[in-house]
């Protein structure tokens, strides 16, 4: 048998001590910063729900990684969180603090990560951030699912801090109400029909209509698929069986849609992205569009284009749009969507984007592009369009990001490159947690 060299992987520190320290900062996931010396070594610690200026006895987990154990004071800025889960839930990080010092919080995140990763050490043209709903706004979420036998009880909820443990949640304070109003039912249903053990995990979706998806890891008997029918009747949802291969609804003609801001249809299946705050989706749509400022001449790229959330907005003012996207499938359904809107102009392609093969793709020379990449980013897209020909770099580029630290990377090559940024602001798509959504526009500098 051939053998292969391989590099001995860390060893997990076993490491259980308990210290105390006094936070100064916060990090870029909301934990509290605590800078100890230690056997004449400056060490960090990171400690999750202690604020500036708060002291906590915490357990040390990792190399920085801690569970915190006590808070000596409680900081001006804390507040008491409004879920009753908010302690032990997973879901959220930031309830103990209000919705200004959070976004406050982020912002100084986005500025330290330029400076560091972009170099940029102006002020950055902040504009105002997008926001809409504090509570009751994710219309997506996935549910968390165990029950062993049908002798012991259910849990149904969300994994703990850094655990696989599911915490037992009757109702969501983030979650949209019409989600919250089929959990009760939901949680009946499955405990009657002996359905629990069955599942591995249970999608929520709210677009037009409520939509669940059922992670099945075992055949369901007629019985049971009767009583789901009987559910998705009395509270008026659609049920959607996974079973790993393939996904199917209950009822005949049903389909998840969502409407761009024009009024046309997305289409989408259970497991496809789309933005969990819709609200705060249709304003990133026309930011995006106004920062953008699509020509009627102009032929536009939309990389990481998913179903069209972009896409068809903007073929609706443009020659043409080319989209792409990595999954073929979402490709497919990306197509379906331009053509049910009669929009000729879109030509939907496969294609990945994190390969050096983009900058054949880029080549074709557009005046406009936007990127919505997942977390990693989009660097092969950015270090493409650096190393074009200067008459051949798009004259305006927005970039839509969900990891502030990939975006600030990424913007370097743009910013080293002949661009500058005209416009930054964030997006509160995920109020109550740390996650950072932040919308760039970057324009040629001739």
């Amino acid at each position: 048998m051939a053998q292969f060299f391989k590099p001995k992987g860390r060893k997990k520190s076993t490491s259980n001590y308990v210290l105390t320290g006094t936070a100064d900062a916060l990090d870029h996931q909301g934990r509290g910063v605590v800078r100890l010396s230690k056997q004449g070594k400056n060490r960090v610690y990171f400690v999750p729900q202690v604020l500036p200026g708060e002291t906590a006895q915490f357990k040390v987990t990792g190399q920085q990684n801690t569970e915190l154990l006590a808070r000596q004071n409680a900081s001006e800025e804390r507040r008491q969180a409004p879920c009753p889960y908010y302690e032990d839930c997973g879901g959220c990080d930031l309830q103990h603090i209000n919705e200004t010092h959070q976004r406050r919080h982020k912002q100084q995140v986005v500025t330290e990560l330029f400076a560091k990763m972009a170099g940029v050490r102006d002020e950055l043209p902040w504009h105002e951030t997008l926001i809409a709903d504090d509570w009751q706004y994710r219309r997506k979420a996935r549910l968390a699912i165990y029950q062993r036998n049908t002798a012991e009880p259910m849990r149904l909820g969300f994994r703990a801090h850094s655990s696989k443990h599911i915490v037992d949640i009757p109702q969501c304070v983030v979650l949209d109400s019409a989600l919250n109003r089929v959990l009760d039912d939901l949680r009946s249903i499955l405990y009657e029909a002996q359905i629990g053990p069955k599942l591995g995990h249970i999608e929520l979706i709210k677009a037009r209509d409520v939509h669940l998806c059922l992670r099945i890891t075992q055949s369901l008997s007629s019985e049971q698929e009767k009583c789901l029918r009987a559910f998705s009747s009395d509270s008026q949802c659609t049920l959607w069986l996974d079973d790993g291969q393939q996904i199917t609804s209950l009822a005949e003609d049903v389909v998840c849609f969502d409407e761009t801001i024009d009024g046309d249809r997305l289409v989408f299946m259970p497991g496809n992205f789309i933005q969990v705050n819709a609200k705060v989706n249709q304003q990133m749509v026309k930011q995006a569009l106004n920062w953008l400022a699509p020509q009627a001449e102009d032929e536009i790229l939309d990389l990481f284009a998913g179903i069209g959330n972009f896409t068809l907005p903007l073929a609706r003012r443009v020659k043409s749009v080319t989209a792409v996207e990595g999954v073929s499938a979402m490709t497919t359904q990306l197509a379906a969507n331009a053509a049910a809107a009669d929009l000729s102009n879109v030509h939907a392609q496969t294609f990945d984007l994190s390969t050096d093969q983009v900058s054949r793709l880029l080549k074709k020379g557009f005046q406009r592009v936007l990127l919505d990449p997942a977390r990693a980013g989009a660097e092969k897209v950015c270090q493409g369009i650096a190393q074009l020909e200067a008459d051949k770099q798009p004259v305006q580029i927005v970039y839509v990001s969900c990891s502030p630290d990939t975006l600030a990377r990424d913007s370097r090559w743009l910013l080293d490159n002949g661009y500058e940024i005209t416009h930054i602001s964030l997006v509160d798509m995920f109020v109550q947690t740390h996650h950072i959504e932040t919308m760039v526009s970057f324009k040629k500098v001739v």
